[in-house]
C-alpha cells in the first residue's frame, strides 16, 4: 500500500527526521557555547517558531510554484547548505559567530517548513483516499523515529566529538536524503510534479514556451470549506500546544521532584518509543472510526497525562504520565496531516496546506509561551495542568462541531 511513496517520500523523510531529531536538543546548547546569555539561549526555539509561523503561507505558495517533489529536493539541498554554515560558525569562531548562528537557524526554520509541507502535498496527491490515513500515519511515524534515534546518535557523538559534530551528522543525513530522492527508484509512476493551477510537468512547460505572448494565468481561488477549517483548526491548536508542552513539562516537573537528568532523558525516549507502537492503532482508528473520533481520543488521553503528572509527584507518577501522553500522541500520529489532506482542494493544495500549517505552528509558538506565562502568574503546578486542560477542551470542541466540520467518519462495509 505504501510502495508508491516508500522511496520518494518515506525514506528521505526518515533520514531528514533523524538529522533534525539530533540537532533539536542542542540548539540552546549551541547558543550558550557561542557566548549567549541564558535568557537569550532559551528564546532560540521560540524565535524559530515565530519565523515558522510567518513563513507558512509563503512556503505553501513557493511549493505551489516549484511543484511538490521538486520543492522537497530544493528544501533538502538548502538544509545541507545551512547546516554547513552552522558548522563553519562553530569551527571558525569570531565575535559575530552568535549572530551568524542565529541567522542560520532563522533560515533553517522556513526550510524545514517547506520540506514538511511539500512531502505532505506529495502524499495527498499520490495516495488514494482509502489509504490516505495510513500513509499520513507512516509519514508522522518517520518523524517519531527521528525523534527517538536522532537524540541517541547525537548524545553518542558528543561523548567523543565537539558539539558541532551533531550538525555534521544532520548534514550527512540530509545529503543521504538528497541521494535517495535522486535515484530512479524514487520516481513515482504516473506522477507529474504539480504547479499552481493544477498544471505542471514537461507538458506545461512546453506549452508555456510555445506561446510566449500568452498572458500568464492567475492562480485560481482556493475552493475550501473555510468554516470547517477554522472549527477543526482550533482543536489542532490544542493538540500542538500539548505536543510542544510535553517535553518542557517533563523536564520541569522532573527537576521539581528531584529526578536526575539521565532519568528525565530516559523518560522522553521511553515516550517516543511507546508512541511508535500506538501509531499503528491510530491509523486503524482514523480509517475505520473516523478523523473526529481519532482527534478527540488523542486529545482526551494526551491531556489526561498532564493531570496524572501533577496528581502523583513521584517517579511512578512520571512514568505513568509519560506513558499516557505517549499513548494519546501515538494514536494521533499523522492526524493533523490527514485532516489537512481531507480538507485540501485538488487545485492549489500546497497553498492551502501552507495556510493549514498556521494552526500547528501557532500552537508550537504559543504552547511554551503560555506555559511560561501561567507559571509566572500562578505556579509550576498550574503551568503543567494548563496544556492538559486545553487539550481536553479541544476534544470537547471537535466533538461539539463534528457535524459542521464534516470530516470522513466511520467506514461502513
Amino acid at each position: 500500500m505504501l510502495k508508491p511513496i516508500l522511496w520518494p517520500v518515506l525514506a528521505p523523510s526518515l533520514l531528514f527526521a533523524v538529522g533534525l531529531g539530533a540537532i533539536l536538543p542542542v540548539l540552546v546548547l549551541g547558543a550558550l557555547s557561542l557566548g549567549s546569555s541564558t535568557s537569550f539561549a532559551a528564546a532560540v526555539v521560540g524565535i524559530m517558531g515565530a519565523v515558522s509561523l510567518v513563513a507558512t503561507v509563503p512556503a505553501g505558495i513557493l511549493i505551489d510554484r516549484l511543484g511538490d517533489f521538486r520543492a522537497m529536493l530544493v528544501a533538502t539541498i538548502t538544509a545541507v547548505l545551512v547546516l554547513g554554515a552552522i558548522v563553519t560558525v562553530f569551527v571558525w569562531q569570531t565575535p559575530a559567530s552568535l549572530v551568524l548562528y542565529m541567522v542560520a537557524l532563522m533560515l533553517f526554520a522556513p526550510v524545514s517548513d517547506v520540506w514538511s509541507l511539500a512531502r505532505q502535498a506529495v502524499v495527498a496527491e499520490v495516495m488514494p483516499p482509502k489509504d490516505l490515513a495510513k500513509a499520513m500515519t507512516a509519514l508522522g511515524g518517520s518523524q517519531r523515529v527521528g525523534n527517538l534515534v536522532g537524540p541517541i546518535v547525537g548524545a553518542g557523538l558528543m561523548l567523543v566529538f565537539p558539539l558541532w559534530s551533531v550538525f555534521v551528522f544532520a548534514g550527512i543525513s540530509a545529503v543521504a536524503a538528497v541521494v535517495v530522492m535522486s535515484l530512479p527508484i524514487a520516481r513515482i509512476p504516473g506522477y507529474s510534479d504539480r504547479r499552481a493551477g493544477g498544471t505542471g510537468g514537461a507538458g506545461a512547460t512546453n506549452r508555456d514556451s510555445a506561446c510566449p505572448t500568452s498572458p500568464k494565468p492567475s492562480r485560481p481561488r482556493l475552493q475550501v470549506r473555510w468554516k470547517a477549517v477554522i472549527l477543526v483548526g482550533i482543536s489542532i491548536i490544542a493538540l500542538t500546544v500539548a505536543r510542544s508542552a510535553q517535553p518542557v513539562v517533563i523536564q520541569l516537573w522532573g527537576v521539581e521532584i528531584g529526578l536526575h537528568e539521565s532519568s528525565i532523558s530516559l523518560l522522553i525516549a521511553f515516550g517516543a518509543g511507546l508512541e511508535l507502537l500506538f501509531m499503528f492503532l491510530g491509523a486503524y482508528i482514523k480509517d475505520h472510526l473516523g478523523r473526529t473520533t481519532t482527534l478527540a481520543t488523542c486529545l482526551t488521553v494526551f491531556g489526561s497525562g498532564f493531570f496524572v503528572m501533577v496528581l502523583r509527584p513521584d517517579l511512578a507518577g512520571m512514568i505513568t504520565a509519560a506513558a499516557i501522553m505517549a499513548v494519546g500522541n501515538g494514536l494521533g500520529a499523522g492526524v493533523n496531516m490527514t485532516i489537512g489532506a481531507d480538507l485540501s482542494p485538488a487545485i492549489g493544495r500546497a497553498r492551502f496546506l501552507g495556510v493549514w500549517a498556521i494552526f500547528s505552528n501557532g500552537g508550537k509558538l504559543g504552547g511554551p509561551g503560555l506555559i511560561s506565562l501561567v507559571i509566572t502568574i500562578a505556579s509550576l503546578r498550574f503551568g503543567i495542568l494548563f496544556p492538559g486542560l486545553f487539550a481536553i477542551l479541544g476534544a470537547l470542541w471537535v466533538i461539539l462541531w463534528s457535524q459542521k466540520i464534516g470530516l470522513p467518519g466511520r467506514r461502513r462495509h
